[in-house]
């Protein structure tokens, strides 16, 4: 492994851990966030995963890879993020690649108590704990997607119906705290089906646009049209489609329908909408990565800002 190392065969996650650089180079950047927390439980098998990271080994979804790996501690002199670990040898192109995708940095949170529970072979906090804490101090749209999550998965109406969940929330130490998890519990909706569509929600929060309804069924005079991700009544009573084609493509593709037949299907599917008075507006993964362009699109399609900014979306 030294000689592989020192080669640029081998990346380095912790000292006496290692993946081959092309593996690691090849994996998506969930895989390769999935494998930094293999390799801290492995050092560190008394380690106890907290926050979105603890929600993300429970199965929970979230908004891409989560940006640290979130670590419980009760000691105060060890939080915040811990010195990176990984390291990578060798000068060919492997190696110059790996150097640019770390995997996400430790970032140790502080918990008066260390209770875990085993999930998956990894010590974890509760669900309610980890939760809340998301809840409290985490990016609004991050937040909001395991909130929708958890909602959908349970198939419950609202997350403010949960004791356990108000008494948590009770608990925080700060006011601010308290009032920001209550008001991301309040907005989680069941119906977002995928982190991309409860994403382009905590936007459209954010941007003060009218909140729409999710997976609103439609039907004319031939029958069923199709469920649709966003609907609103406001006029002129647009639709809005999170990842454009791509998500009815790939669903068919599978299924091994001919490409032209399924783009010719969706495109009669979108002017029966259009001919019910609906415009029809997409986005993608790139939109949400620039706010500003789903803002422009929505704007477009005749949609206007009606209310107050979310005090809790300025750091969505």
């Amino acid at each position: 492994m030294r000689r592989g190392f020192a080669a640029g065969r081998l990346v380095r996650l912790r000292r006496g851990l290692y993946v081959p650089t092309r593996a690691w180079l090849g994996a998506a950047p969930h895989e390769r966030f999935r494998l930094a927390v293999e390799a801290l439980a492995l050092a560190y098998p008394e380690t106890v995963f907290c926050g979105e990271t603890a929600l993300l080994l429970r199965g929970l979804p979230t908004v891409k890879a989560p940006p640290a790996i979130d670590v419980a501690t009760s000691t105060k002199g060890r939080l915040g993020r811990q010195p990176d670990t990984f390291a990578v040898r060798g000068t060919d192109d492997g190696a110059a690649r790996s150097r640019l995708t770390p995997p996400p940095p430790v970032r140790r949170h502080l918990h008066r108590s260390l209770d875990a529970e085993r999930v998956g072979g990894f010590r974890v906090i509760s669900e309610v704990e980890a939760l809340v804490e998301v809840l409290a101090s985490g990016k609004f749209a991050r937040a909001l997607t395991v909130a929708d999550g958890i909602l959908r998965r349970d198939a419950e109406a609202s997350l403010l119906d949960h004791p356990d969940l108000l008494v948590r929330i009770a608990g925080l130490p700060h006011r601010s705290q308290q009032e920001r998890a209550r008001l991301v519990a309040a907005l989680a909706r069941p119906g977002a089906e995928s982190p991309g569509e409860s994403v382009s929600r905590a936007l459209m929060l954010m941007f003060g646009f009218p909140e729409p309804e999710l997976q609103k069924r439609h039907f004319d005079g031939l029958g069923f049209i199709g469920r649709t991700d966003f609907s609103w009544a406001e006029e002129p009573r647009p639709i809005g489609e999170f990842d454009g084609w791509g998500k009815y493509l790939r669903t068919e593709l599978m299924g091994g329908e001919d490409l032209n037949a399924i783009i010719r299907r969706e495109k009669r599917r979108e002017n029966r909408l259009l001919a019910l008075g609906h415009p029809v507006v997409r986005w993608d993964w790139a939109d949400l990565e620039r706010p500003s362009q789903l803002r422009s699109k929505l704007i477009e399609a005749g949609l206007r800002p009606t209310r107050r900014r979310l005090v809790a979306a300025k750091n969505a």
